[in-house]
């Protein structure tokens, strides 16, 4: 019952960051308000924009008043205007910094958070539904039916899962998050196909199946509403290690370049595009670092099994 409400909790959890983040973004993910003067700023970096009143927008590192004019300070040179030129003067706070292109990390790692949970929890649901499946018919009918999903298992068990999955990107080109989570669906459901025979072959063989099999009810009547939801819940603990397992596997690719590819921010590829400047903008990777971590290591951690 506590495995329960935890996975019960982080699902909700998830859910609510997918759905709110959007709206909780200090600033645009994607465009920078000033490419040139906000580039590589480090964490708790103030910047302001002055709004004149002819609708131009001067960014600004700093700025102060003398006599009738604002003199201010950008990252290249300097200069003033009249102070009955401002119609108002917004500030911008940067708490973990801009990267190389002047675009607030923090809202790129929100945002980035959102797109590597959608294509982990989305490709764990759809593995488990294809796990699920063939371990289902494997494990109820049996004879040729079994060895054959099960070989076809062994097949894709055999090989290194990243190599694989290298391996089909590579004649996939560019990756979409659609085309990223069907590839990375469809290389996973293996340990859950597994899982799944193993429990339809012991609750198929308890009495209470013998007698409604005694009874004259169809196979697949017996299989999908007696023996299905009582092989399901075990394996249903596997969906949270599947998800951090997707997400982990998903950095790894944006970080060699194969997985989703910039401007589209992702905890992988935010780490790849930090490693480039990593002495001279050391604040880049560190948030994505730690999210990635601790997902993974909850996601495990919610899966181990009650003692």
């Amino acid at each position: 019952m506590k495995k329960q409400r935890q996975i019960i909790f982080v699902a909700s959890f998830i859910i609510a960051y997918i759905l709110i983040s959007d709206f909780i973004l200090p600033f645009d993910p994607f465009i920078s308000p000033d490419k040139e003067n906000l580039s590589s700023l480090p964490p708790f970096s103030i910047a302001y924009e002055l709004n004149l009143k002819n609708g131009e927008k001067i960014v600004v590192l700093d700025y102060k008043f003398e006599d009738a004019f604002i003199l201010y300070q950008q990252k290249f040179k300097a200069g003033r205007i009249e102070k009955e030129k401002i119609e108002k003067i917004k500030t911008f706070i940067f708490l973990l910094g801009t990267d190389n292109l002047g675009r607030d990390v923090l809202s790129r790692t929100i945002y980035g958070g959102k797109i590597s949970l959608i294509i982990g929890v989305i490709s764990a649901l759809i593995s488990f539904i294809i796990g699920t499946a063939i371990g289902a018919f494997a494990g109820y009918f049996g004879g040729i039916v079994d060895k054959i999903l099960m070989r076809l298992t062994d097949v894709f068990l055999a090989f290194p899962k990243l190599f694989l999955i290298l391996v089909v990107i590579a004649f996939t080109h560019t990756q979409t998050i659609l085309s990223l989570i069907l590839i990375l669906s469809l290389l996973n459901w293996m340990g859950i196909a597994r899982l799944i025979r193993a429990e339809f072959l012991k609750v198929k063989g308890m009495e209470f199946i013998t007698v409604l099999e005694s009874m004259g009810l169809p196979d697949l009547t017996i299989a999908v509403k007696h023996i299905l939801p009582n092989a399901i819940l075990p394996a249903l603990i596997s969906i949270p290690l599947i998800t951090g397992d997707v997400i982990l596997t998903e950095s790894i690719l944006s970080f060699l370049g194969f997985g989703i590819q910039p401007p589209i921010p992702t905890w992988g590829n935010m780490i790849s595009e930090a490693e480039k400047n990593l002495l001279s903008t050391w604040w880049l990777p560190i948030l994505p670092g730690i999210l990635i971590s601790g997902t993974v290591l909850m996601m495990n951690l919610i899966s181990q099994p009650e003692t």
